[in-house]
């Protein structure tokens, strides 16, 4: 009797199984295709938007090796709040941050302790188009348009972007408008109150202006650069020479 009961239980329990498999193997054999309109984040179904994506953001979708918006992206994403308390903080202690940046530099010992971290290179998310977002996507992104939002984080961004907190590219050829923008490569311009670059092709227009290595001109109130580069500012730093008003 016992045997019985066990020899039923296992092949139930085996039945379930096989079901749960084949349910599994045919949602996952389903082929990514194309909308004109989704939700957001976009289903692991859909590899491509030809027209409008409206929803809450983006998130890392790791069945799928890229998604790509043709076209505008609309979302309502929680997270500028925190981020705007964080920046505001920082705009309060401005002041200890340009008189610590020697100290910043002093504990730097590498080339790669001056560069932004956590640049996935592989492109998630691409976007062509337009983007109007009160936040930052929760995937790597890289972008050829014009942003809109609070604040982003790109891995290629090439276009303008406008946000009340600034803008985070790897690399960035274009203009952007923000209290903060940092970026491992600029070949075009950066307008706020503090602008960071590991390596500057382009320009600085700002309050603080920083750069590892200065190919382009940074303007400024306080100018500073690892290496020589044309400065105009009331104070500019390079490794050749400290003067006001007009550096190289």
């Amino acid at each position: 009797m016992k045997t019985s009961i066990l020899v039923s239980l296992l092949f139930g329990f085996g039945g379930i199984y096989a079901q749960d498999t084949i349910r599994i193997q045919t949602i996952d054999s389903i082929a990514p295709h194309s909308k004109i309109f989704s939700l957001s984040p976009i289903s692991k179904k859909v590899n491509k938007v030809n027209g409008l994506a409206l929803g809450v953001g983006h998130v890392e979708n790791r069945h799928i090796k890229s998604q790509t918006i043709n076209g505008i992206n609309i979302e309502a994403n929680p997270a500028p709040a925190a981020g705007a308390l964080y920046a505001f903080m920082c705009l309060m202690y401005i002041d200890k941050a340009i008189e610590n940046h020697k100290k910043e530099d002093a504990l730097k010992s590498t080339e790669e302790d001056y560069k932004i971290k956590n640049m996935n290179y592989t492109p998630y998310l691409k976007l062509n188009g337009l983007n109007v977002s009160s936040g930052c996507f929760f995937t790597t992104t890289s972008m050829n348009g014009l942003n809109i939002s609070a604040g982003n984080k790109f891995n290629n961004f090439n276009g303008l972007s406008v946000t009340v907190l600034g803008t985070i590219a790897d690399n960035q050829n274009g203009i952007s408008i923000g209290l903060y923008s940092a970026n491992n490569n600029l070949a075009g311009s950066a307008i706020g109150v503090y602008n960071k670059s590991y390596q500057l092709n382009g320009l600085h227009v700002g309050i603080f202006n920083k750069a590892k290595i200065n190919k382009g001109l940074q303007i400024g109130v306080f100018n500073k650069s690892n290496s020589k580069g044309f400065q105009l500012g009331l104070w500019n730093v390079n490794n050749k020479r400290t003067m006001p008003f007009l550096n190289w």
